[in-house]
């Protein structure tokens, strides 16, 4: 069908689809707290083994008093997980100001009789989609019109190069998705195409996909669960050491302060 002959959605259609089947736009994951994002930081074994060896220090630095090595410590934790702590936020920031870029890419779309062009987040159900060699195709949709057309959808199955068309005779019956299918984040490597929009925002295949990735699963893999012994191993072990050498210098102490006391004792015997 010749692009010239498609109307597309008028005014009131947009309206009607956009109140029926949302905006485009993918629900952003659920984000934590500052003070929560903060105190993960302290769940590292590392940190923990640390904050141990601070406050066995600051013990002895209150018998000794001296104070430096136990401020190293705590300087070395509070830096530590200061830096984490900012550059998670930084990254988060950065792939929010990332996403409403990728939101506001202006997109093809014939709507009164017209090609416009409109915000990737304002596509809506039932509009139809020019798509030219490089662009992304901004939600799942059958199209209409397809020459020449390779996608890649290495973000969604991995291959880089997949011909789609509109003649069933060359559907391709292995593919994991339907021949005349196009979905939201691939990419045009080759040809032009036109769709018509049948999903949009979380109703999209890639939608489907960042919502099971940010699903939080209390499910460890057998990686994780070495780790997590290796960790545990290590905070034993450190524990351990940190008691030794505390009981060693209060020993030390003991012994230096029992001499001490005999003679100040045996003075006071002779005099």
């Amino acid at each position: 069908m010749d692009r010239k002959h498609l109307k597309g959605l008028n005014d009131n259609e947009v309206l009607s689809s956009r109140s029926q089947h949302g905006d485009n736009l993918l629900t952003p994951p659920v984000r934590e707290s500052l003070w929560k994002l903060f105190l993960e930081k302290f769940e590292d074994p590392i940190i923990r083994i640390l904050l141990i060896a601070a406050f066995l220090s600051l013990i002895i630095s209150f018998v000794h008093n001296e104070y430096a090595e136990t401020i190293g410590i705590f300087s070395a934790i509070i830096l530590a997980t200061g830096v984490a702590f900012w550059f998670e936020m930084d990254a988060n920031k950065k792939f929010d100001i990332l996403n409403k870029v990728n939101d506001d890419t202006l997109i093809k779309v014939i709507r009164n009789g017209n090609i416009i062009q409109v915000s990737k987040k304002d596509i809506v159900v039932g509009d139809i989609v020019v798509l030219e060699t490089g662009e992304e195709v901004p939600a799942d949709g059958e199209l209409i019109e397809a020459v020449s057309l390779q996608m890649d959808e290495s973000c969604l199955t991995g291959e880089l190069v997949i011909t789609k068309t509109t003649h069933q005779s060359e559907f391709d019956e292995d593919s994991t998705y339907p021949s005349n299918w196009i979905m939201r984040g691939t990419k045009v490597i080759d040809g032009h195409a036109t769709m018509e929009v049948r999903k949009v925002g979380d109703a999209t295949e890639y939608g489907q996909v960042a919502q099971k990735s940010t699903e939080m699963t209390h499910e460890s893999t057998p990686l994780s669960q070495q780790l997590d012994g290796l960790a545990k191993f290590i905070g034993v072990v450190g524990f351990f050491l940190a008691a030794m050498t505390f009981s060693t210098l209060l020993l030390k102490i003991f012994s230096l302060a029992k001499p001490r006391y005999l003679c100040y004792n045996l003075d006071r015997w002779e005099s």
